[in-house]
C-alpha cells in the first residue's frame, strides 16, 4: 500500500473502536476480574489523580505569586519567578500541613474516638425517648417497645464487638495511607506547576501526531479545554469554597457549644463538593447529629444561623467564587453521586459530578453538530 495514501486520521477511529469492542467483550466475559485490575489501577495512580487535583487547586495562586515576582527589581527574582513562586507555594504548604498535624488531626481523633465510644449512650437516649411514643394508646396494637429494645440491643453490640474494632483499625490504616499519597500528590502538582509549559508542548505534539487535519486538531483542542475548564471550576473554586464552608460552619457550631463541632465542621465542608445535594445533606447530619448528643433545643438554635450561611453562600459567596455554574442537572448529580459512590467511595461521589458534567457537555455538542463528518 502506498503509505501517501495512508490517512491515519480516518482509520484510527475504526481501530479505536475495535480495540473497545474487544475489551468489552473481554470485560464482560470477567466482571470480577475487571472490578479487580480496575480497583488496582486506580490504587496505583491515585498519587498522579491527587496532584492533578492539587495543581488545579494551587494553580491560582502560583499564578499570582508568579506574576508579582515578575514585576520585581531584581533580575534573579524576575527570570526565576516560576520556581520561585512555586517554592513559596510549597513552604506555605508545608506550614499548613504542620498546622493540620499539630492542631487540627489530633482534634478530630479525639472527637471521632469520643463519638465512637459514647455512641451506645446516645442509642439507649433515643430509644428511651421513643418510648414514649411506643406506649400511646393509639400504638397499644404494636409492640413498638420490643421492637426497639431489639434494635437498641443490635446497634449497642455492633458498635462495640470486635468487628467494629477491626473496622475502627482498618479505617485508621486507610487514612494514614491516604494521608501518604495526599503528600505525594502535593509534590507532584509542584512539579506539574514547574513544567506545565513542558506538558502542553507535550500534548500539543501529540494532537498533531495523531490528527492529521487540522479541522480534527482544532476539534480536540476545544474538548479538553471545556474539560480543563469543567475541572479547574470544580476543583479550585469548590475547593476555596469549601474550605470557606469548613470554617464557617466551625465557627457557628463551636459559638453554640454543639460537641464534636471540629469533626461536623470539616463534613459540612467536605460535602459542599457535591453540587445541589452537598449542602443539604450536610445540613441534616448535623443537625441528627447534634440533636443525638446536645439535645432539640441546641439543634433547633444552631439550625437558624447554619441555614442562613448556607442560603448565604449558595446564592452570594459561591457564584461569586465560581464565576459559572456546572450546568448539570440535580437528577445527573444524583445519579453521578450515587453511582461513583457505590464503585469509588467517597473519592467516586466528589469526582462523578466534574467527569459527568464532562462527558455530557461533551455528548450534547456533538449531537447538536451540524458538521456531516460529525452528525453521521
Amino acid at each position: 500500500m502506498d503509505r501517501r495514501k495512508f490517512d491515519r486520521a480516518k482509520w484510527l477511529p475504526f481501530f479505536i473502536m475495535a480495540v473497545l469492542l474487544v475489551a468489552i467483550y473481554k470485560a464482560l466475559d470477567d466482571l470480577a476480574g475487571v472490578s479487580v485490575v480496575v480497583k488496582r489501577f486506580f490504587w496505583v495512580i491515585s498519587p498522579l489523580m491527587y496532584g492533578i487535583l492539587f495543581a488545579y487547586f494551587l494553580y491560582t495562586p502560583q499564578l499570582l505569586l508568579e506574576k508579582l515576582f515578575r514585576k520585581l527589581r531584581p533580575k534573579f527574582i524576575a527570570k526565576r519567578a516560576r520556581g520561585i513562586s512555586v517554592i513559596t507555594i510549597f513552604l506555605l504548604l508545608v506550614l499548613v500541613i504542620v498546622f493540620l498535624i499539630i492542631v487540627v488531626v489530633p482534634i478530630l481523633f479525639q472527637s471521632i474516638i469520643d463519638l465512637a465510644s459514647n455512641i451506645p449512650t446516645y442509642v439507649q437516649n433515643v430509644v428511651d425517648y421513643l418510648y414514649g411514643f411506643a406506649n400511646s394508646p393509639l400504638l397499644a396494637g404494636f409492640d413498638l417497645a420490643g421492637t426497639l429494645d431489639d434494635v437498641s440491643n443490635r446497634m449497642v453490640s455492633r458498635f462495640v464487638s470486635d468487628e467494629a474494632i477491626e473496622q475502627l483499625t482498618t479505617n485508621v490504616i486507610s487514612f494514614i495511607s491516604g494521608f501518604t499519597k495526599a503528600i505525594l500528590g502535593i509534590v507532584i502538582s509542584l512539579y506539574m506547576l514547574l513544567e506545565r509549559d513542558k506538558i502542553f508542548a507535550f500534548f500539543r505534539n501529540l494532537n498533531e501526531k495523531l490528527f492529521k487535519k487540522e479541522k480534527n486538531r482544532d476539534m480536540t483542542v476545544k474538548y479538553l479545554r471545556q474539560v480543563n475548564k469543567v475541572l479547574f471550576t470544580f476543583i479550585a473554586s469548590k475547593g476555596v469554597d469549601s474550605i470557606i464552608n469548613w470554617v464557617a460552619v466551625t465557627s457557628i457550631l463551636l459559638i453554640f457549644q454543639v460537641p464534636y463541632a471540629f469533626l461536623l465542621g470539616l463534613i459540612g465542608g467536605l460535602f459542599n463538593f457535591i453540587p445541589y445535594l452537598g449542602s443539604l445533606v450536610a445540613v441534616i447530619f448535623i443537625t441528627l447529629i447534634t440533636i443525638i448528643t446536645g439535645g432539640l433545643n441546641q439543634a433547633l438554635q444552631m439550625l437558624i444561623p447554619l441555614f442562613i450561611f448556607q442560603q448565604l453562600d449558595g446564592n452570594f459567596i459561591e457564584p461569586r467564587i465560581m464565576n459559572t455554574s456546572l450546568k448539570i442537572s440535580p437528577i445527573l448529580v444524583i445519579l453521578a453521586v450515587t453511582v461513583g459512590g457505590a464503585y469509588f467511595g467517597i473519592i467516586g461521589m466528589f469526582l462523578a459530578v466534574p467527569i459527568t458534567t464532562i462527558a455530557k457537555e461533551i455528548f450534547v455538542e456533538y449531537v447538536s453538530s451540524k458538521d456531516p463528518e460529525l452528525s453521521d
